[in-house]
C-alpha cells in the first residue's frame, strides 16, 4: 500500500499540467485517477492500485435498487479520469476538474494516507485556517485512534 504525506506547492503549466515531485513520482504507476472529491472542492488523485481498491468497494453499492447508491457511483466515476504520467513527471488535469475544484495557476498536492488532494493555493490556505486548533485531538478522541 502506498501511503502519500507532506504538502506540495506546484504550478499548474498553460496546458493543465502538474509536474508530480520526484518524492511522489516513486510512488505512482503509469496511469492515475483523478476525479472530484465528494465533501470539499479539491481533486482526489489515486494510484491504480488504490483506484481498484475502491472501484471494488463500490461495487459492492446496491445500484440496481438504491437511487442514491447508483446516483453516487455514476457522479464519482463519470467525473473521474484516468491520466498516464509524462517522461516530465508531468500529470494532466482534465478542464472539467480544473473549473470544479477553481484551480487557478497555484496549487498544493496534499498527502492524505492513500489519496493525494489537489487544491487551489488560496483555497487551501483558507481550509487550514478554517479549522478549530483542537481538530487533531478531537479527530484522535471521536475515533478512538489513541495514537
Amino acid at each position: 500500500m502506498v501511503n502519500f504525506v507532506d504538502e506540495y506547492p506546484r504550478q499548474l503549466d498553460e496546458r493543465g499540467r502538474i509536474i508530480m515531485p520526484a518524492k511522489v513520482r516513486e510512488k505512482l504507476s503509469e496511469t492515475v485517477y483523478v476525479t472530484q472529491a465528494p465533501s470539499d472542492r479539491c481533486l482526489h488523485l489515486y494510484t491504480e492500485e488504490e483506484w481498484n481498491k475502491v472501484a471494488e468497494k463500490v461495487n459492492q453499492l446496491p445500484t440496481a435498487t438504491d437511487r442514491n447508491a447508483a446516483a453516487f457511483v455514476r457522479l464519482f466515476f463519470g467525473k473521474a479520469t484516468s491520466a498516464q504520467i509524462d517522461k516530465q513527471g508531468r500529470i494532466p488535469i482534465a478542464k472539467r476538474l480544473m473549473d470544479y475544484a477553481n484551480l487557478t495557476k497555484d496549487v498544493v498536492l496534499v498527502g492524505a494516507n492513500t489519496r493525494l488532494e489537489i487544491w487551489d493555493a488560496e483555497a487551501w490556505n483558507s481550509y487550514q485556517n478554517s479549522l478549530s486548533d483542537d481538530i487533531m485531538i478531537d479527530g484522535i478522541l471521536k475515533y478512538g485512534l489513541n495514537i
